[in-house]
């Protein structure tokens, strides 16, 4: 396998997984917070406790970087953008 055709499958799994936590934000309109979002998707199992939030908190802010969430400063939640493109 090419470094090229490993740069695509990660890619793929990024895109995958940001699907995935667009999908989920957009069943609870409400918000969740990032340790909710970790554990509804499994991206914090059997990790330590000092980085069980990390990698879904990396992708909740690629994705709010992004346009597709929003954060609510108010309720301290992730939210689904209805605007997005």
């Amino acid at each position: 396998m090419s470094d090229f055709d490993q740069l695509e499958q990660a890619q793929l799994g990024l895109q995958y997984i940001e699907d995935a936590v667009v999908a989920l934000l957009t069943r609870h309109p409400e918000g969740m917070p990032v340790v909710a979002v970790a554990d509804r998707l499994g991206l914090s199992a059997d990790l330590d406790p000092a980085h069980r939030t990390m990698i879904a908190a990396g992708i909740l802010e690629l994705l709010r970087a992004n346009g597709r969430i929003l954060w609510d400063d108010t309720a301290r939640v992730y939210i689904d953008n209805p605007d997005r493109s």
